[in-house]
């Protein structure tokens, strides 16, 4: 995609004709490019008041559809995990199923370990439900939370995210602001201007997306080993259908806009000054040793900015697929990850929240933050000093945590930092440490501990602005 940018910007300069070409564009093109946009820019990104309070529309549907389907997601959380368990067993046991080139039976052949992974998630959600086995499992503060609590909003923001996220991300939205953004990343960020692109790809799809796009990026040659780094630990953040639901868990969905504001702000000030210190300075500036050869030319702008970036926009919604070519992939991605992430999020938060109730290891580990949040004058430190840290292990636990702070601004500040952190053991983590790109599980959790401790004074600042 982002050498096609820098394609583009070179045709442009041999043909002066092209840069003015979008006038030439029909209304069937322009309309392909701008009503999918407008509707994504509508349902993720344009508060309303609704009920009067301020929220977005995606939130608004994640919320009424939790509500009216409430009763049926116990049950077919549980249906969901059983299944697919089972199904993952039979099918790679299958010769017929196992060969399979349909990619929804591919779903249940995915490999020895994620099988594993399946069949004890589905054995943790049967102990929960049936309150058998160890305590620590089934506790009502552990396991249930996650499987009565967690569960449920999960599953639908799946879905949700999965049919509708596209509306960003195929239309050319992205490709139409990364490229007007273009001189100003590079200039604040340090960065190409073409990252722009995968920074927005990061920011409003998934963290996993932007990461996995920008590590393919780097293997094709088109960013060093820094500027990967740098990208996928500072714009990887979840995508704003999955902070809604964060949000929701801490019981602060009144101020949804104020505290995205905040977050987002945060996130910019971080995105500065993390890179230009250890270790994500100190990783070599290299290229990919086995990388095609593939230009780094910038976005070239030839003419007007506006013009140029619109066609961007247009080329990227002419490669757009049907809408039940698109229905069909939001429902097979949904799928893959409500049966392959939901089972690992279980045992991990199972662990993690067993971790805190049943032992005192992470408030231990927590008890350095209590100075500094009482130096900013956070009600309920010790408190919020355990939700912040129980972060490392999996980016809900400070939501589910921070549910028992009564301070509304300690619990704005900590679901704030939460996403701010953007790096988790249970899935981030394990991503950037195969990926290679000179990061390794000492770099990550220095990162993360210098995002907090940036992430912290602004997002309290903020909430003294915003918290009534």
């Amino acid at each position: 995609m982002n050498n096609e940018i820098g394609h583009a910007s070179k045709n442009s300069e041999s043909d002066p004709l092209e840069a003015t070409a979008v006038k030439n564009y029909s209304t069937k093109r322009l309309l392909r490019f701008a009503f999918p946009s407008l509707v994504g820019v509508l349902l993720f990104l344009t508060p309303f008041i609704i009920d009067g309070k301020f929220t977005v529309i995606i939130a608004y549907l994640i919320s009424s559809l939790n509500a009216y389907f409430k009763a049926y997601m116990l049950p077919i959380s549980l249906m969901l995990t059983i299944t697919s368990a089972v199904l993952s067993v039979i099918v790679p046991m299958t010769p017929l199923l196992e060969k399979s080139k349909n990619r929804f039976i591919q779903l249940f052949n995915p490999g020895a370990i994620w099988i594993l992974i399946r069949v004890l998630g589905a054995i943790s959600i049967i102990m929960i439900y049936l309150n058998i086995g160890p305590e620590w499992i089934w506790d009502r503060k552990t396991g249930g939370v996650m499987l009565l609590d967690v569960a449920p909003v999960l599953l639908i923001l799946y879905f949700l995210s999965a049919i509708f996220l596209p509306l960003l991300t195929n239309y050319g939205l992205m490709e139409f602001i990364g490229t007007l953004l273009n001189k100003r990343f590079k200039r604040i960020f340090n960065l190409p201007g073409f990252a722009a692109v995968d920074a927005l790809a990061s920011w409003l799809s998934a963290s996993s997306v932007g990461m996995i796009l920008t590590i393919q990026q780097y293997r094709t040659g088109l960013y060093t080993k820094r500027e990967a780094a740098m990208i996928t630990t500072n714009f990887s953040v979840v995508s704003i259908a999955f902070a809604y639901v964060m949000l929701s868990f801490i019981k602060l969905e009144h101020l949804f806009i104020q505290w995205y504001i905040s977050v987002v702000i945060t996130g910019i000030i971080c995105a500065i000054i993390v890179p230009k210190l250890p270790p994500l300075k100190k990783i070599p500036n290299d290229v990919f040793t086995n990388a095609p050869v593939t230009p780094r030319d910038e976005i070239n702008i030839d003419g007007n900015p506006f013009k140029f970036a619109l066609r961007k926009g247009i080329e990227r919604a002419d490669c757009a697929p049907s809408i039940w070519t698109q229905l069909k992939d939001g429902i097979h991605t949904a799928s893959d990850v409500a049966i392959t992430v939901f089972p690992t999020l279980m045992l991990i938060g199972v662990g993690g929240l067993a971790l805190i109730e049943y032992t005192n290891v992470i408030q231990f580990l927590s008890i350095p933050l209590i100075p500094l949040l009482n130096l900013l004058q956070l009600p309920e430190a010790s408190l919020a000093a355990t939700a912040i840290l129980s972060g490392v292990i999996e980016i809900l636990m400070p939501s589910i945590l921070g549910a028992h702070i009564e301070s509304e601004l300690t619990r704005f500040v900590v679901a704030g930092v939460a996403i701010n952190e953007i790096i988790f053991l249970s899935e981030v983590a394990i991503i950037l440490i195969r990926a290679n790109i000179g990061l390794n599980l000492l770099n990550l959790l220095a990162i993360w501990c210098l995002r907090l401790l940036i992430a912290l004074p602004i997002l309290t600042l903020l909430g003294n602005i915003f918290v009534p």
